[in-house]
């Protein structure tokens, strides 16, 4: 019995060693959205906190991809600048968004800071990355958030001076959203 058995278990565990069990699992999102300002804004707005003497506009050179990014001039104070857009997704839904983008301060000292929600962003309700990096590095924030009645989320990207003066700059920005919720 054993001599007739061993062989079929031999045949068996082959069979299974030889079965390929790697499973790639693809996400794709339900929108996903890039730029690199080469061809200015590509939809996305400028906006600044109340009373901000700073500055925003796409310049060419230095970019890490192409020829074009947002060069981002802080000239002190308190102030909050930022880039903008507004997205239509499911009403009221739960949705997760990765904002991705390329960073880099050029001069000077300022915090990077991201937005995400159903409101139309004032200066207030940024979370903080840290300090903008000295080269241009890749970085990925994803953020929870609930769109409002009519599909609405805005999804904001930019610097904060508090105190500091310099230079930042964004480039290859993207928001790629997925639905983790009804």
């Amino acid at each position: 019995m054993i001599r007739r058995t061993l062989p079929l278990l031999l045949v068996a565990l082959t069979g299974v060693a030889g079965c390929d069990r790697t499973t790639s699992l693809s996400i794709t999102p339900e929108l996903d959205a890039q730029t690199s300002f080469e061809s200015g804004l590509d939809g996305w707005v400028g906006d600044r906190s109340a009373g901000a003497t700073s500055a925003a506009a796409v310049t060419a050179g230095e970019a890490s991809e192409g020829s074009n990014y947002l060069r981002v001039d802080l000239t002190g104070g308190d102030d909050v600048i930022w880039v903008e857009r507004v997205f239509t997704l499911q009403p009221s839904a739960s949705y997760s968004v990765t904002i991705s983008a390329d960073l880099r301060a050029f001069s000077g000292s300022a915090d990077v800071r991201v937005f995400a929600g159903a409101v139309d962003p004032d200066g207030t309700g940024f979370a903080s990355e840290g300090p903008a990096p000295g080269s241009w590095t890749r970085t990925l924030a994803p953020r929870p958030f609930t769109t409002d009645a009519q599909g609405r989320v805005w999804v904001a990207i930019g610097f904060a001076g508090t105190g500091q003066t310099g230079a930042s700059g964004i480039d290859d920005l993207g928001a790629a959203f997925l639905r983790t919720g009804s």
